[in-house]
């Protein structure tokens, strides 16, 4: 992991390259004497197809000294803190589903429902599996999808797609897979949501992203605590992480280091969030158009 020295002023944020040291050294503000741990600020930066880009500094510790003997994972299912281990599943999946709707530009989301209250998650599953199996045979379908529990205890799906959908065709395979009721009706729908209606679009694609993401942390009684919470299609790739220690030694200097990066980018449409107590600042721009320059980072 390199050094990364932070650029403070406004012109050399958006002008000057910033420096990158080749060797591996550590802050002069560690304590090298082997016998404990060391914060330091680490930023990371993905940059997906379209432009976007996200931008991570966190406060993180490392140990220097000898290697830590790590106690041995219990077996699946069978940990004293489920519970906890569960939120931080949660939390992973979420991010997870932010990353692949950035990695395939998703800027519209389906929302697949019932009519009736179908509470059995086996059985919207198979509906579910049935769907993607006999959309495929039609149509390029990439999709970041995830499944939303009602109070009323009411399954349907949030599917992030990327461009224009042929509507009655979802209709159609849709309500194919579930079938009629007793009395001949619809079982079924299906909702496209307007990216510019509901304020995503171009600008907001990674709104949409961050919107669909949320189901993932929801607690549901119809999912166990080690079931899938979310699906994907096959063939979908995360960007590259690339990764570097900061000399910055404050809070500020993170925020000012995390602008410094993703200026490259623009800041058009960007969303940010911070946490003092966590040591954490994020930044994410929306998608760019034409030729992205190279980000020296």
């Amino acid at each position: 992991m390199n050094e990364l020295n932070p650029i403070f002023s406004a012109e050399s944020i958006a002008l000057s390259p910033l420096c990158i040291d080749t060797v591996e050294s550590t802050p002069d503000y560690w304590t090298a004497d082997g016998k404990g741990w060391n914060d330091a600020y680490v930023a990371r930066r993905r940059v997906f197809p379209d432009g976007q880009c996200e931008v991570t500094v966190s406060k993180e510790r490392h140990f220097v000294g000898p290697a830590i003997t790590r106690k041995p994972h219990a077996k699946r299912g069978e940990s004293e803190n489920r519970e906890a281990n569960d939120d931080d599943a949660g939390r992973r999946a979420k991010k997870n589903v932010r990353l692949c709707c950035k990695q395939i530009g998703a800027d519209r989301m389906v929302t697949l429902t019932y009519r009736e209250n179908m509470c059995d998650r086996e059985t919207a599953l198979k509906h579910w599996k049935a769907f993607c199996r006999r959309l495929r045979k039609v149509n390029n379908f990439h999709y970041v999808a995830v499944i939303e529990e009602q109070e009323r205890g009411a399954l349907h799906f949030h599917v992030a797609v990327r461009g224009r959908q042929h509507y009655a065709l979802l209709r159609s395979i849709w309500q194919s897979v579930i079938g009629l009721g007793s009395d001949g009706q619809q079982m079924g729908q299906v909702n496209v949501r307007d990216p510019h209606r509901f304020g995503f679009g171009q600008n907001g694609a990674h709104k949409l992203a961050s919107y669909i993401a949320k189901y993932c942390s929801k607690q549901m009684n119809a999912r166990e605590l080690d079931q899938k919470r979310y699906f994907r299609s096959k063939g979908i790739v995360l960007p590259d992480v690339l990764t570097v220690r900061l000399h910055c030694k404050s809070m500020l200097g993170a925020v000012q280091s995390a602008f410094s990066i993703i200026g490259a980018y623009g800041y058009t449409g960007m969303q940010s969030w911070s946490n003092n107590g966590l040591g954490v600042v994020w930044l994410s721009t929306a998608p760019r158009t034409g030729d992205v320059s190279e980000c020296p980072f």
